[in-house]
């Protein structure tokens, strides 16, 4: 092993008890650097438990805390495991000094995913990271390759047996054992050097009982259950039967041994004797922690026991499993309680253990840990018990799960509520008015579910009472009763201390509404209310939310510093909020500096974007790229180029879309579209807008309003019918200058300037002066019919550039664009017009 240390594998394979753990812990005790010792066992073939573990073993070996293997196991839920594997290994390749990761009883493991992982960090060849891997047998790996470069060391059965010197020198260390030489040679040879067995054999030999020499050592091979019959033999029958039932136990202590011999045999020792007598005897127990309180059984022998047990006295496991998930239920070790039940097949019992302390887990906002218990109970199970599928409703309301949401609130339905008591009646009508103001929008039934979860079942916490408080006060604001809902949440602030997570909750409410409302300056006010409330405290999920919060009034006010760095703050909470907001908050950063005209930075932005998307389980999220990616080049005048995307199923409109996102894909569609669309497009484009008008409108959804009547005056603008252009501008700019929102003015005078010829007296909108438009020479060459004779507006606006002097390089300058850029439009603008140079393009336009 010395020889190897550098290579990126070790691999001890060999069968039990051959003593492959005690090597690597005798060797690592002698080596500098950090060891993160993994111990696995049945419950991490679950990949969100294996990485909790695996992120927790490598922050031992970091000299700082890492938020990156903290949250692994919360990442999961939406990342792929391709992009999990990503994140791992470039952690592992910042640690800072040589880390030995010892993956201990491997062969347990039979997630294909966890192998992967393994595999690729040992294939990386991390510098400073190294896998030794114990195991009964080979991992599923491609060891051929890491054989023939000399990429592992690879110790073997052959490499661990004893040889006949080697048990002497073992016998030596203990004066009361005492064989000849043929009874050593006869041991060797029946057990083949197997360790394990030769210390078996040796301890039946050291108890003090008469005529305990082993008579015809040649008919005990080296079977294990009969050399723990044998040694059974030779111990009291309770004592005996006290380490059988500790076998159970994945781990135990005193008090847990105390409990089940309690629970289960009467007359038996005390946890501290038993315990003592086992080290005395040195029965095959090793501490799992440091302080030495709580022990396992070699596995082996473990194993060894347990199949004794079952064979002597098979009825009691199933009662005694359930006893030990009790007892971790009542001391709060959950995830061991829920294991424990579900090697009863208790789920009764899990569901009840998930149903118990599922308030705490959510008050720590740690859905995630749900899912994964959640996980772990057949489905079948999980659709029988009411408590357990509105536990669930939680947890697709925070993963933004849709099509699980509709068919968990139906099949509550079909189950039936009226046996339910009052409080899980209540829930589910606060989850199906979450579900009707968010999802499937109806504020009016919405308001009568809530308030008649409210009349059932009161609750002042934060993670129902308050939440249902912001729900409602949502809805209310949809009906109109925008005055109505925020006084309900001030109502709040009366009841809770400031520092509390409802006080916190019931101002993140607020900025909901008005966000909702399209009120953004009371939204920023209440706002900054939430940030100093959270700024020293550990409400990480609050922190996410408000960061996303702060950067999408920003972007909307075109605070362009403000913006990014919110954003930026925002996507330090990858993992611990909804995606949906984090890629949201990517989003814009990406059309920030798409706006700022910086072309390198929202490049940089965009493959973020892309990258997550593919990383992303839910596919919908390279919706939202593509989507982006269309703003993007509708802002850079290449919109044309996006219309076959922005005609597939464009005219398909959901009103959930519109809530309060920076980026909604429909929405791009359609200003594609408008822009760049024929005709009888932007005819259909504008009732569609038309139609998404009335909807959002009906709802009292203010977010989006000035963007829907900006794409209206383009579409009349191309259609060439003024007066109607100029309505709708005219509309979106006193809104515009009302709620100071710079961003959707400034998006259109950069898409289609010319618009904003249509307006005689520009100085009543103040707004215009934040946009750089040139309200001085507005009116330059070309109509907005022009667009008939087949020319972009990127195009046009080349044009019209050229007609007042500027050369390649200042039109380059100028639109932030490369001079090759600007040839290549003006080559495509003579192929339209089918002249031979500039000269003659300005003489056909002006004709």
């Amino acid at each position: 092993m010395e020889s190897k240390s550098a290579v990126p594998l070790i691999l001890l394979s060999a069968p039990a008890g051959y003593g492959k753990s005690v090597l690597v812990s005798q060797w690592i005790k002698e080596k500098e650097g950090a060891n993160a010792w993994l111990s696995l066992n049945d419950s991490m073939n679950d990949t969100a438990v294996f990485l909790i573990y695996l992120g927790e073993a490598l922050n031992t070996c970091s000299s700082r805390k890492r938020e990156v293997f903290i949250n692994l196991h919360k990442q999961y839920t939406f990342l792929s495991w391709e992009a999990i594997i990503e994140i791992i290994v470039n952690a592992a390749t910042e640690l800072e000094e040589k880390t030995r990761l010892i993956i201990d009883d491997y062969y347990l493991i039979s997630n294909p995913e966890i192998h992967q992982l393994v595999e690729v960090l040992i294939r990386e060849e991390i510098r400073n990271l190294q896998i030794i891997i114990i195991s009964r047998w080979d991992p599923p790996f491609q060891l051929r390759e890491l054989r023939l470069y000399q990429k592992m060391q690879e110790i073997r059965m052959a490499d661990l047996k004893f040889e006949k010197e080697e048990a002497i020198e073992l016998l030596a260390l203990d004066d009361s054992i005492s064989l000849t030489n043929d009874e050593i040679n006869t041991v060797v040879k029946r057990t083949e050097g197997w360790i394990l067995a030769i210390r078996m054999i040796l301890l039946a030999r050291s108890f003090p009982v008469e005529d305990n020499k082993i008579k015809g050592i040649e008919n005990i091979s080296n079977n294990l259950d009969q050399l723990l019959s044998y040694i059974s033999l030779n111990l009291e029958p309770k004592f005996f039967r006290q380490m059988q039932l500790c076998a159970l136990c994945d781990q135990f202590n005193v008090e847990l041994i105390d409990s089940i011999c309690d629970f289960a045999y009467e007359g038996s020792c005390k946890g501290e004797v038993l315990l003592a007598k086992l080290k005395e005897l040195n029965l095959f127990i090793l501490a799992t922690d440091s302080d030495g309180g709580w022990y396992r059984f070699h596995h082996l022998v473990g194993e060894t026991l347990i199949r004794n047990l079952k064979k002597t006295d098979p009825d009691i496991i199933i009662s005694i499993y359930t006893h030990i998930s009790e007892w971790f239920s009542d001391k709060n070790f959950v995830d061991e309680a829920i294991n424990y039940a579900i090697k009863a097949e208790n789920y009764e019992l899990a569901c009840s253990q998930i149903i118990k302390h599922r308030a705490s887990i959510l008050d720590k906002d740690q859905w995630w840990v749900l899912k994964r218990w959640l996980d772990k109970i057949p489905r079948q199970i999980r659709n029988a018990n009411i408590d357990i599928l509105l536990t669930e409703l939680l947890v697709c309301e925070e993963t933004w799960n849709i099509e699980d949401f509709s068919s968990i609130l139906n099949r509550i339905e079909s189950i039936g509520l009226e046996n339910s008591n009052a409080e899980n009646i209540s829930r589910y009508l606060f989850h199906l008015g979450y579900f009707l103001t968010f999802v499937e929008p109806n504020p009016k039934k919405a308001v009568e579910a809530l308030e008649q979860s409210i009349a059932l079942f009161h609750d002042e916490s934060a993670l129902f009472g308050v939440r249902r408080e912001s729900v409602v006060a949502c809805s209310r604001q949809m009906l109109g009763l925008t005055a109505l809902a925020l006084k309900s949440l001030e109502d709040i602030h009366e009841k809770f201390e400031r520092s509390s997570k409802s006080y916190v909750r019931s101002f993140d409410g607020k900025v909901l509404v008005h966000l909702l409302s399209g009120n953004f300056e009371s939204a920023n006010n209440d706002l900054k209310k939430i940030l100093f409330l959270v700024q020293d405290s550990d409400f990480l999920y609050l922190k996410g939310w408000s960061s996303y919060y702060q950067g999408n009034i920003a972007f909307q006010f075109f605070q362009k510093d403000r913006a990014m760095n919110a954003f930026k703050k925002a996507l330090e909470y990858e993992g611990i909020f909804n995606y949906r907001a984090y890629f949201d908050a990517l989003a814009g950063l990406t059309l920030i500096s798409s706006l700022k005209k910086d072309e390198k930075t929202t490049a940089s932005f965009l493959e973020q974007m892309g990258q997550l998307a593919i990383k992303l389980k839910d596919r919908k999220f390279k919706n939202y790229y593509r989507s982006v990616q269309a703003r993007i080049n509708w802002h850079t005048g290449q919109g044309d180029k996006e219309l076959s995307w922005a005609t597939a199923d464009w005219v398909k409109q959901h009103p959930s879309s519109y809530l309060f996102l920076i980026d909604v894909p429909e929405l791009t569609k359609l200003r594609i579209v408008v822009s760049h669309g024929t005709h009888a497009q932007i005819e259909e484009a504008i009732t569609v807008l038309e139609e998404v008008e009335a909807i959002l409108k009906s709802v009292h959804n203010g977010y989006q309003l000035i963007d829907i009547a900006l794409l209206k005056a383009m579409g009349f603008f191309r259609l060439q019918r003024k007066k109607r252009a100029v309505k709708w501008l005219e509309e979106a700019l006193i809104q515009a200058d009302k709620n100071e929102m710079i961003r959707p003015v400034l998006e259109a005078t950069l898409v289609m300037p010319s618009l904003f010829n249509l307006i005689e007296d520009p100085s009543p909108y103040r707004i215009l002066t934040h946009t750089g438009l040139d309200l001085a020479t507005r009116k330059t060459p070309g109509s907005p019919a022009s667009a008939s004779n087949g020319l972009t507006l990127r195009e046009q606006e080349l044009v019209r550039l050229i007609a007042k002097g500027l050369r390649n390089k200042e039109i380059a300058d100028l639109l932030n664009i490369s001079t090759g850029t600007v040839k290549s439009h003006l080559t495509n603008i003579y192929s339209k017009l089918q002249v031979p140079n500039r000269i003659s393009m300005l003489r056909k336009i002006e004709d």
